[in-house]
Order: C-alpha cells, then structure tokens, then sequence
C-alpha cells in the first residue's frame, strides 16, 4: 500500500457552469506539443480540469461513466515541485511525493517543461478488463482535452512516459496502472 501524506491541499471549488458551446469547443479541441518554460495554470483551471476528468457531480456520480459503475480512474498531477494524487470526493490534491517528476513523464522534452502533467491512472483490481480501462482513461483524457480548448490552455494526451521510475516516483501500488499521461501549459 502507498503512503501519502496526511496533508491534502483543497483546491477552489470548480465552476460548472457557463464557458464555451460544446459544438465549438468540439471544433476547437486539439493536441499542441509547444509549450512556454516557466507558464503557469491557475488552481482555478487546475480545479475546473480535474473536475472535468473525474469530478463528483450534483448526483454523486463522476463526470466520466465507469463499465459496470467500478469507478476505477485514478488521477495524479505532476507540477514542477511535486506529484500528487487527486482527490474527487472533496477536490483535492494529496502530496505523494516531492520534486521535479516531469521528466519521468515524457518522452519528449516539451512535457518535461510544461507547468501540468496529469496522470491517468487505472486501479485493477476495481476493473480488471483493459477495454474498460482504456474507455475510461480516453474518456478521462477527452473531457481535459474539451476543457483545455474552451479555457485557451494547450493539452496532448501520450503514452510515453519512464515505466520503471514514474510509478516509482508517483509510489503507485501494484494494483495501479499508468494509461496516459497528458501535458497541460500555454
């Protein structure tokens, strides 16, 4: 079992409402491999995006649909200081580990400068079946895309990342399973 830290920092509360029409953001969604060194992403837009991927909605439910409702996505985040796994129930971030992971992330150098890595994640041992985890990280993954498009931020979802030192660093247990890891910045 993973340890974390006893210290979660709460995130501000995700606006639900209101931005772009879904048809534009739709024609405006796509993948951008060109991010600016030391650009930020607000706790604002961090809180809307995870919200997004994986948020609680008004019926308890996520925003993402699970086969069989097992609810098996798990999402990290990589800043230039720490990874920390997010937490949906209440919006926040759990600090698993300090220090600059981005390189861990990436195969290219683009992610390893851009402020954002988002990592999803899949708990087997909710769902064993690697169609089903695959739905749900994609649709994990299109929700942050459509929410990146209407906010003006840049996202490319990837699948490379170090195998061996990223679940090292993020301190997965054995029944967690890195999918896709997607760059977010400006």
């Amino acid at each position: 079992m993973a340890s974390f830290s006893i210290y979660a920092e709460e995130l501000p509360a995700p606006h639900t409402t209101g931005g772009q029409p879904l048809m534009k953001v739709i024609g405006d969604r796509k993948s951008s491999r060109d991010y600016k060194a030391g650009a930020t992403v607000s706790k604002q837009d961090l809180s809307n995006m995870l919200w997004a991927a994986w948020g609680v909605t008004h019926d308890g439910k996520h925003t993402v649909a699970t086969a069989m409702n097992r609810q098996e996505l798990v999402i990290y985040v990589i800043t230039p200081t720490e990874a920390s796994l997010y937490n949906p129930e209440d919006n926040t971030l759990t600090v698993v580990n300090t220090g600059d992971f981005r390189k861990l992330a990436t195969m290219q150098d683009f992610a390893a400068i851009a402020p954002i890595n988002i990592v999803l994640a899949v708990d087997t041992s909710k769902q064993d079946k690697p169609e089903f985890q695959g739905y749900t990280a994609g649709a994990a993954s299109q929700n942050i895309y459509l929410y990146c498009a209407q906010a003006g931020l840049k996202t490319v979802v990837r699948a490379g990342y170090d195998r061996e030192k990223l679940p090292q660093a993020l301190k997965l247990p054995a029944s967690q399973r890195i999918m896709l890891v997607q760059t977010v910045g400006k």
